[in-house]
């Protein structure tokens, strides 16, 4: 096992990316677990989570980049699952609900410890967080709190949540991820434009060049484009300069994403043997050594994944409508968990600005 892994899981219409760090704790960014959809989550983190000494596997860090359904559906069974440490989420308001499993996200948010919520923001410097000896991350966005109003239709709400979504870069040894879940073109323009021209002694774009990309919005082209007909906004991508991407996408999806325009720009920057959509691929792993050295698995070539951890033959089939919708999300087996410490009462703790 390498040191350092990004395991970008074939969960169907959804993101879910587990981290393995170097001291053997783990990082799991997004949470997406809708049954006979890619595989079962659950039965990945069973089998490679460390023990907590409570009868439950501790997740060390669990990070949310916004809460719609495809990034948060099974959070509530997660947390009651097993032994969250560190939660990470966005830094945007709760009034405008936009997704059907927002309330197990409050419920989560509620129930965690206040000193055990970290809510990054975009910086120049890596994040002072301890991921293991070697890891560094960075936040590029959101650039701060963000208000979403009553008054906003779904589809603005929406796509306010996505200019302002977390995205995060994780480095090891030379070898870099960028993840950036629904991240839209309006975000990475001001990203852009943030470390783009800084004098020579301050960050500059440098920092956001990623050795693999995980493509947002599972291949949408509001990555580089504000609707079908706009002109392709290619900066960000040709900054990044991934020598792979990976597209978490299911079959049929209901948005046709991935987008044909944005696969041809993906292809066209990482060359079409470095593009792996998961529908295809399965489950793709990016596993690092300690010297550097950095080599991408696909789940498509010998079935590990699928075989060890599928959905198994009596699973509830979930919401057969559920193609990749951002308000939409399957129903998720149950599957029985260790019993959780009661959560105390807790005192109206108002709202938290990060």
């Amino acid at each position: 096992m390498a040191d350092f892994e990004a395991i970008f899981a074939n969960v169907g219409q959804g993101d879910c990316t587990l981290i393995r760090l170097p001291d053997g704790e783990y990082m799991l960014v997004d949470v997406y677990r809708c049954p006979d959809h890619g595989i079962d989550i659950f039965k990945l983190l069973d089998d490679v989570l460390p023990d907590n000494g409570d009868g439950r596997k501790r997740l060390k860090y669990l990070v949310v980049t916004h809460a719609h359904d495809d990034h948060i559906t099974g959070i509530g069974e997660l947390y009651d699952r097993y032994a969250v440490e560190g939660l990470w989420l966005p830094q945007h308001e709760d009034r405008k609900q936009t997704a059907k499993h927002f309330g197990e996200y409050q419920r989560v948010e509620e129930e965690h410890p206040d000193d055990k919520i970290y809510r990054p923001q975009g910086s120049r410097s890596p994040l002072d967080v301890d991921l293991g000896e070697g890891v560094s991350v960075r936040c590029f966005s959101p650039p701060g709190y963000i208000e979403i109003e009553e008054t906003l239709s779904d589809e603005d709400a929406k796509k306010l949540v996505h200019e302002n979504c977390l995205v995060i870069r994780l480095s090891y040894e030379g070898v870099s991820v960028m993840l950036t879940g629904d991240s839209d073109v309006a975000c990475w323009k001001r990203v852009v434009d943030y470390y783009r021209g800084r004098p020579d002694n301050e960050t500059g774009a440098e920092v956001l060049d990623s050795t693999v990309l995980h493509a947002s919005h599972h291949g949408s082209r509001t990555f580089i484009k504000e609707n079908g007909d706009s002109e392709a906004w290619l900066d960000a991508l040709e900054i990044i300069e991934p020598e792979a991407v990976i597209v978490s996408v299911g079959e049929d999806n209901r948005h046709d994403h991935p987008h044909e325009d944005m696969r041809e720009a993906y292809r066209d920057q990482s060359g079409a043997d470095n593009v792996h959509e998961t529908r295809e691929a399965g489950t793709v792993v990016l596993a690092v050594e300690p010297d550097g050295t950095g080599n991408l698995s696909l789940d498509g070539e010998d079935g590990h994944y699928a075989t060890s951890y599928g959905w198994s033959d009596d699973g509830d089939e979930g919401d057969p409508d559920d193609r990749g919708s951002d308000d939409g999300g399957g129903k998720a087996a149950a599957v029985p968990a260790p019993p959780r410490p009661s959560a105390k009462p807790r005192p109206d703790r108002g709202r938290r600005y990060g």
